[in-house]
């Protein structure tokens, strides 16, 4: 890479431990040293290993720890067959000397986290790409199933070595997944999948056989969709035997939109569950908007704030108008006092504060940067789907905080005065700064503080 050590090529930081009930052989992970450091052009590479199982898929998160220049990257990547990791990001719009903290996530735990700066380049500090496959991608033309968007694409599964097979379908970085086992009750050696797009998410069968003398039977149900499976590439993997384990074989099922090639539909691109915007700003005094899609959720649990901020406030949010997204108001000066605090840009959608949820405050809400966290559903769980930064800068407000009386707005004794600046990101105050590179494990929760 350019400008990067070569003596620090070989180098890899451990950065993992386990989580209750987990082994360490199952949960350990490593980032190469030669990923670093980061410099501020487009094409920045993190590469890594991992004793998970090839196709778990990885949540690599890049977090800006400046507060005067926030920004959050998140990526959806899959261990490789060789138990490799690659996440591309952007950072041409950060700026150098930034410090940053890095950190992956699977199932709840964190694999690895460390900090770091942006650091200056002047030269063409551009990353390449490693010249690895990674289990979304197949040179094998057997393994690619193209069909257009409504219509059923076959998926053939070889069972020469006898035996069950599981099929899995999609990922939740797309928003959709499906999971079957296979049987080759005629002993012929192949069962054909037909995969129907036009049920997929629907009460239809979306999986079924086109032999009679095969079977099938969904062992993972899909999530129900408002509308057609989206046109995208959608991996694929086959299992041996009837669990989704071992080193599976990878294929991809794209689907085409109206015979367009499927070159122009990128799965980042289709709408997914959180954030539409990773930093949200607003002024002291104003009220900020929160986009939030939901996809296929009925509900979503968003917690604003955590304790390090000395604010919180939990609430979930509902879809009225079929749009599948939810607009959050945010008024600043009611925060943690008697008036509503929160409410929906749409009449039609809904948010209910969970009781006791928000801290009350004795002073308008102080400028700094709090914690976003997005939960599927109507409980806050261990770990985010989605997480982002809300960004209140200083301004005039004329609220008179020595009026409020109000001792809580939780029936709770009012929080101390906030410090200005609150520390960005998740977690804030888990990690030491100021250059220090530093190494947790699994177990460590992205949102420590949650509750």
């Amino acid at each position: 890479m350019s400008l990067r050590s070569m003596a620090l090529a070989a180098v890899l930081i451990a950065a993992a431990a386990t989580g209750p009930g987990l082994a360490a052989a199952e949960q350990q992970a490593t980032v190469s040293e030669d990923s670093f450091p980061l410099y501020p052009y487009s094409q920045q590479v993190i590469t890594g290993e991992t004793t998970l199982e090839p196709g778990t898929e990885m949540t690599v998160r890049l977090v800006s720890e400046d507060a005067s220049s926030p920004f959050l990257y998140q990526r959806q990547v899959s261990v490789q067959p060789d138990g490799t990791f690659v996440a591309q990001f952007d950072l041409a719009k950060v700026s150098a000397n930034t410090s940053y903290r890095l950190s992956a996530h699977v199932d709840g735990d964190t694999l690895f986290e460390r900090t770091g700066t942006v650091a200056q380049c002047d030269s063409n500090c551009t990353d390449p790409v490693p010249d690895i496959q990674t289990p979304t991608e197949t040179d094998d033309d057997e393994n690619v199933v193209t069909v257009s968007q409504g219509e059923t694409a076959e998926i053939p599964i070889s069972m020469t070595d006898g035996g069950n097979k599981t099929l899995s379908v999609g990922s939740e970085a797309v928003n959709y997944r499906i999971n079957a086992t296979v049987s080759d009750d005629d002993n012929d050696g192949e069962v054909l999948v037909l995969f129907d797009t036009a049920a997929a998410g629907t009460d239809a069968e979306t999986l079924s056989v086109a032999d009679d003398g095969d079977s099938l039977t969904v062992t993972a149900p899909e999530p129900d969709l408002q509308s057609t499976l989206d046109p995208a590439p959608y991996t694929y993997r086959v299992f041996d035997g009837q669990t989704p384990d071992g080193t599976p074989t990878v294929g991809t099922l794209i689907i085409e939109a109206n015979g367009t090639a499927a070159e122009q539909f990128e799965v980042e691109e289709s709408a997914e569950f959180g954030f539409e915007e990773s930093i949200t700003r607003v002024k002291q005094g104003d009220t900020g908007r929160i986009p939030i899609v939901l996809t296929t959720a009925d509900a979503a649990t968003v917690s604003i704030g955590s304790p390090a901020s000395n604010y919180e406030i939990n609430a979930t949010v509902r879809d009225g108008n079929g749009d599948s997204r939810v607009v959050l108001l945010f008024d600043t000066t009611a925060a943690g006092h008697d008036e509503p605090t929160l409410e929906t840009a749409a009449d039609a959608d809904a948010v209910a504060v969970e009781s006791g949820s928000e801290v009350a405050l004795d002073s308008p809400l102080a400028a700094g940067n709090y914690d976003l966290s997005l939960f599927r559903g109507t409980d806050a769980a261990d770990q985010p789907d989605d997480i982002g930064t809300l960004v209140i800068t200083d301004g005039d407000t004329t609220a008179d905080a020595s009026a409020d009386s109000v001792d809580s707005v939780s029936g709770e004794t009012p929080a101390t005065r906030q410090p200005q600046n609150s520390g960005f990101g998740v977690g804030a105050g888990a990690l030491a700064v100021g250059g220090i590179l530093a190494v947790v494990g699994v177990g460590i929760c992205l949102r420590s503080l949650l509750s």
